[in-house]
């Protein structure tokens, strides 16, 4: 009843995989390991269907850090979902080039409604600096795969990584609008401690406890300070183009 009275909907949360193998610098994965274990299509496929027996929510959230991360398990899902009757909406994360158009047409068929994407920058310099391990047009690809199949594509940006000037900046912004996604979320990067891109940043790191920490706030000597991150976020969200225009006589 809460949930629904919040939201307008009942959602409920399963989890088919631990853990990440890719290599992103700033993650927080790697404190963990880098080992990536997944149950069977099958089970997971059994999982769905007893969650909508016995509870009937109206949309399932896959919390898994990367969903269905094989095309040969998405598709032998696909079939599983389709074969007991398991099918519900759901909302998943994944990465831009996994999301190929066979993946994306069996995820669909499973019920697929929104998929979240670690999109991060349309600046390629940055993303290699990332280690991100993703092209600019992957993350064209695949907007354009969800988009064909009816499924709700979202983006996870983010700003403020170490030597991202605003040339970098103007790229993610054309990005978006050219592909449009359907969602945004905005986040500054963030030297956890233990990750690659602490060690890489870690003597111009300003704030050392989390009560020095905030939304979008800047932790360590940047391009631009926290307030000209949390303008552009405004703005992106709102999709105010000319504010962002504005911001460029500041920020060059």
């Amino acid at each position: 009843n809460a949930w629904e009275d919040a939201h307008g909907y009942f959602a409920m949360n399963l989890v088919t995989s631990r853990g990440c193998p890719y290599k992103c610098n700033w993650c927080a994965k790697p404190i963990y390991g880098d080992t990536y274990r997944c149950v069977s299509p099958s089970r997971a496929a059994a999982e769905m269907a007893c969650v909508k027996d016995l509870f009937q929510p109206d949309q399932i959230w896959f919390a898994d850090d990367i969903f269905a991360l094989s095309p040969k398990w998405a598709r032998e899902f696909a079939g599983e979902v389709l074969r007991t009757g398991a099918r519900l909406p759901f909302k998943m994360q994944s990465r831009c080039d996994l999301m190929t158009r066979d993946s994306v047409e069996a995820l669909a068929a499973a019920g697929c409604e929104e998929v979240w994407m670690g999109a991060e920058s349309g600046s390629q310099r940055v993303l290699d600096a990332m280690d991100k391990g993703i092209r600019i047009a992957q993350i064209r690809e695949a907007r354009e795969n969800l988009r064909r199949y009816g499924v709700r594509a979202g983006f996870f940006l983010q700003f403020g990584y170490l030597g991202e000037e605003w040339e970098d900046i103007e790229q993610t912004i054309a990005l978006v609008r050219e592909v449009e996604p359907d969602s945004i979320g905005v986040s500054i990067s963030y030297p956890m401690p233990n990750t690659r891109f602490h060690q890489i940043v870690e003597s111009r790191i300003e704030a050392t406890n989390w009560r020095d920490s905030g939304d979008l706030q800047v932790m360590f000597q940047g391009t631009f300070p926290t307030s000209f991150y949390r303008e552009l976020s405004e703005a992106l969200h709102a999709k105010d183009w000319d504010a962002i225009e504005q911001m460029k006589c500041v920020a060059c």
